[in-house]
C-alpha cells in the first residue's frame, strides 16, 4: 500500500464508510475500486449495509433481492471490509453526545482500527472526540481529493475499473460524480486522469 507523502497528510490505510457514501453507485464504485486497488482498506459494518440496503429500496426503487444482490457482491469483492462491530464499542459511544441513530457508525470504525471515517453527514459526528482517538473525519469529496493528490495511480485504476463496470460514458460518469461530491472535486480526478494514460480497465464482479 503507498505512503501519503508529505509531513501533512494523514495515512489512509484503513477507512470506514458510512451509509451515505455506499449508496450512490458511481461514488460506490470509486470507493470500492480504489480499496480494491490498494489505495486503502475500507470496512463497513452490517447495521451500514442495512441502511444502504434500507435506502436503495425507498429512494432508488431497488427489490430486496437486488440489495441482498448487491451485499453479496460486495462481501465476495472485498471479503474483509465487513467489520463485526465489538459490544465494548458500542458501550463507549453510548456515552458520546451525538445523534444516537449515528453511534453505529463510530463504533464500527472504532471496531475497524478506522483512521478515517468516510461520511457526508459530518455535522452528525463528534469530530474532536474522534479525532483524540486517531480518527479524522472526512466527506466523500475530502476522500476523492486525498486520493487525487496521495494515491494518483491507484485513482486511475480505480477510475478505469468504474467506467469498465458501467453502461455510462466515461463523462456520464464523471458528471455524475460531480453531481455526488462537487464540481471542485471532481475537477481534481479529472485533472489526474489527464496526467497520463488511462489505466487498462480490469474486469471484476462488484456493484
Amino acid at each position: 500500500m503507498g505512503q501519503s507523502g508529505g509531513a501533512t497528510r494523514l495515512s489512509l490505510s484503513v477507512a470506514l464508510a458510512d451509509a451515505n457514501v455506499l449508496l450512490p453507485r458511481t461514488l460506490r464504485d470509486y470507493v470500492v475500486y480504489s480499496a480494491k486497488v490498494g489505495a486503502f482498506q475500507v470496512h463497513w459494518s452490517q447495521s451500514i449495509l442495512d441502511e444502504v440496503s434500507r435506502n436503495l429500496v425507498k429512494i432508488f426503487g431497488l427489490s430486496a433481492d437486488d440489495t441482498a444482490e448487491l451485499e453479496i457482491r460486495l462481501g465476495e469483492y472485498l471479503p474483509q471490509a465487513l467489520v463485526a462491530v465489538r459490544p465494548r464499542d458500542l458501550k463507549v459511544v453510548d456515552k458520546v453526545d451525538m445523534d444516537s441513530k449515528d453511534r453505529h457508525v463510530v463504533a464500527a470504525a472504532l471496531s475497524a482500527k478506522a483512521s478515517i471515517l468516510v461520511t457526508d453527514n459530518v455535522r452528525d459526528f463528534p469530530r474532536e472526540w474522534l479525532a483524540d482517538r486517531g480518527i479524522e473525519l472526512l466527506t466523500a469529496a475530502d476522500l476523492l481529493v486525498r486520493l487525487a493528490t496521495d494515491h494518483p495511480e491507484e485513482l486511475k485504476k480505480a477510475h478505469a475499473l468504474t467506467v469498465g463496470a458501467s453502461p455510462k460514458t466515461e463523462d456520464a460518469i464523471l458528471d455524475t460524480l460531480e453531481n455526488q461530491i462537487g464540481k471542485k472535486a471532481t475537477d481534481k480526478v479529472r485533472a489526474v486522469l489527464a496526467t497520463g494514460p488511462e489505466a487498462q480497465s480490469e474486469s471484476a464482479s462488484g456493484d
